[in-house]
């Protein structure tokens, strides 16, 4: 049986800036959700976007426009999308289940992104935020399976968020040490997603144009 693909939604459009790492994530869960229609326009620094500044006159960044309204902030929009369009689910159907991803997300969002974001910052930040990311995943490479997801065997919004955070720790070019195996592991299925591929292939990044998924 051939899976559930969303319906059209031709007003779903995506706003994100360029190299924006809240913006990678919510861009993976669209991939992720594989909406044929949905749009994607990167805003770029300085520059006046008279339709967004319409939408959402505090121009933050990242923003969905839906037919539904407006939703900000990246944590926000990818728990929207799964819930508008549930197939594939991306949380559990249980509460604790649920509620475990979201202290994971509360983790990522509020500590591990940061570094992420200083890691591009360059001199000594950049230095000491990589080595406190790399300190992390190695003191906790216990907690990546060996196989499987990072909540179990089902691929979640915990780990659409563990792969932006990894691909910018491969882009820095930050070499994780052999305790970490298993963190290197897991990034690597986190990698090979077919939605990984399409959204970070080299064709996909249009830094200051509008695409169309399709």
């Amino acid at each position: 049986m051939p899976p559930v693909k969303p319906a059209a939604n031709a007003g779903l459009t995506l706003y994100v800036g360029p190299d924006s790492l809240q913006g990678d994530w919510a861009r993976l869960v669209l991939a992720e959700k594989d909406v044929d229609t949905a749009a994607i326009r990167v805003i770029a620094p300085g520059k006046i976007d008279e339709d967004f500044l319409i939408l959402n006159p505090a121009q933050t960044l990242p923003t969905l426009a839906d037919r539904e309204g407006v939703i900000q902030t990246a944590r926000v929009i990818v728990e929207y999308l799964d819930e508008r369009y549930p197939h594939p689910s991306l949380m559990p159907q249980e509460p604790a289940g649920r509620a475990r991803i979201r202290m994971t997300l509360h983790k990522i969002e509020h500590e591990l992104f940061p570094l992420a974001e200083r890691m591009q910052a360059g001199g000594a930040e950049a230095t000491s935020a990589k080595r406190q990311l790399v300190d992390g995943l190695k003191g906790g490479a216990r907690f990546f399976p060996s196989r499987g997801y990072i909540m179990g065997p089902e691929y979640s919004l915990a780990d659409t968020a563990w792969a932006v955070l990894l691909r910018r720790v491969q882009i820095a070019g930050v070499a994780l040490p052999p305790e970490a195996a298993s963190v290197t592991a897991y990034a690597q299925r986190l990698f090979a997603r077919p939605s990984f591929q399409r959204c970070f292939h080299p064709s996909a990044v249009v830094p200051t144009s509008t695409r169309r998924r399709s």
